[in-house]
């Protein structure tokens, strides 16, 4: 197996299924308090990818997108709704890209990797990167300790920053700037699922212009960038953003729902 999938929120077997997808140097844990205010009619799984934190980055030998597909084939069944994050998402955008639907008929990408078409990519534009990349690190740190990280003293703090900025490397940078370098030239035009794009105008990564500017690529996308989001605004306001991911979910219910009632509808007349 890929990695161990987090049962998250168990439903009924005729409920449709949400599957959760990590970020760089993240784990299926981030998504814990997103899945605990999920609609319960949804049976919610975490995917354990190898991108997770702490991972040695043998597993870039194969496309992310090829793990990511992999993952999928092993949950043995049908997704209804894939919500992926960051270096996920671009995962998930990769396999859509090119046709392949193994992420269902529809997903959510929070703060993707994206560089415009028109974006030159210079010097300047690395540097830039490995100052954004530093910074999520840091706030990546500062996000999963919560409410603890008041409690720890600056000095103990900025040791435990960098040596996670030590434990990630230049490996991490390099693979989230191949991501974001790529992203110009991926098929989005070619994209048939529902797509809504999630980004936070706290983001250094993915600007406000830019997630209008991705989702304008993509026929089918819905594009919606909260004022008081940041990279990590999944773990830190899982509420508030559960508040867009549910407005998109309750919309794919009822496209669901209409589906199977044409469907049965045909079946009738025949």
């Amino acid at each position: 197996m890929i990695g161990e999938s987090r049962v998250l929120r168990p439903a009924g077997p005729d409920c449709p299924r949400l599957v959760l997808v990590h970020g760089l140097e993240d784990s299926w844990a981030s998504w814990r308090g997103l899945a605990a205010v999920t609609d319960p009619r949804w049976r919610v799984t975490a995917l354990d990818l190898p991108w997770r934190s702490g991972n040695d980055y043998r597993w870039r030998r194969s496309a992310a997108a090829d793990w990511l597909a992999r993952a999928l084939d092993e949950l043995g069944e049908p997704v209804d709704v894939l919500v992926a994050h960051s270096f996920g998402a671009n995962a998930a955008m990769d396999l859509m890209a090119a046709g392949n639907n193994a992420v269902g008929p529809a997903a959510v990408l929070i703060c993707p990797l994206y560089r415009p078409p028109g974006a030159a990519t210079t010097w300047r534009t690395l540097d830039r990167a490995r100052t954004n990349f530093e910074r999520h690190v840091r706030d990546g740190v500062l996000a999963r300790l919560g409410e603890r990280a008041a409690g720890i003293g600056p000095d103990v703090l900025e040791v435990m920053m960098v040596k996670a900025l030590d434990r990630v490397g230049p490996m991490g940078l390099l693979t989230v700037f191949e991501r974001y370098v790529a992203s110009a030239d991926l098929a989005l035009e070619a994209i048939g699922q529902r797509i809504m794009v999630l980004g936070g105008a706290h983001d250094p990564t993915l600007s406000t212009e830019a997630a209008h500017l991705l989702g304008a690529r993509i026929p089918t996308a819905t594009v919606r960038v909260d004022v008081h989001f940041d990279h990590f605004c999944h773990i830190r306001e899982p509420v508030n953003v559960h508040a867009h991911v549910d407005a998109f979910l309750q919309e794919v219910i009822v496209t669901m729902q209409s589906s199977v009632t044409g469907a049965a509808s045909r079946g009738g007349a025949a």
